[in-house]
């Protein structure tokens, strides 16, 4: 990336590519996907996390230049995955992915959106909160039991689906 002019400062969020995955980008994706997800919630597991899963062909990907910095899944009504490196976070680089999994969501003709999160990941309950999502329900996860929280956002007709000011850097 090149450097930012003194007159025009460039924003990281400015370079960034949103594009749909394709088939050749799945193994890096899933790398992508494991590397955060086990740096993020290796601690919640004993032994080896499990591996992440996910409708990763249905993806939109997140690009600065060649390097694959985020992904999200936005499937139905669901975010299903949104993450991001931990080195681009605070960039607006989530905010636009989740804008564009949102539109997604919108575009389908949901009025409500949902995804859930780890309660214990305050920073990505704060950052939803940010971009217009509330929290709904705690309850515990299926398989691990650890607390997970749903959050719901409308993004349908007379929202502001993929309006960046909903999300404040």
């Amino acid at each position: 990336m090149r450097p930012p002019s003194a007159a025009a400062p460039e924003s990281p969020a400015s370079g960034l590519l949103i594009r749909p995955a394709t088939p050749g980008d799945l193994a890096a994706v899933a790398a992508l996907v494991e590397a955060i997800a086990n740096a993020t919630y290796g601690h919640l597991f004993r032994g080896d996390p499990p591996r992440p899963e996910g409708k990763w062909a249905q993806s939109l990907l997140a690009l600065q230049g060649d390097r694959l910095v985020g992904v999200v899944i936005a499937d139905e009504d669901w975010i299903e995955d949104l993450w991001v490196l931990a080195d681009c976070r605070g960039q607006g680089l989530g905010r636009r992915l989740l804008g564009a999994g949102e539109a997604r969501i919108a575009a389908a003709g949901h009025e409500l959106a949902h995804l859930r999160v780890i309660a214990e990941n305050q920073d990505a309950r704060r950052f939803y909160a940010r971009c217009g999502w509330s929290e709904v329900e705690t309850y515990p996860h299926e398989t691990w039991g650890f607390p997970m929280i749903d959050m719901i956002k409308r993004v349908g007709t007379g929202s502001s689906a993929g309006v960046s000011v909903a999300c404040p850097l």
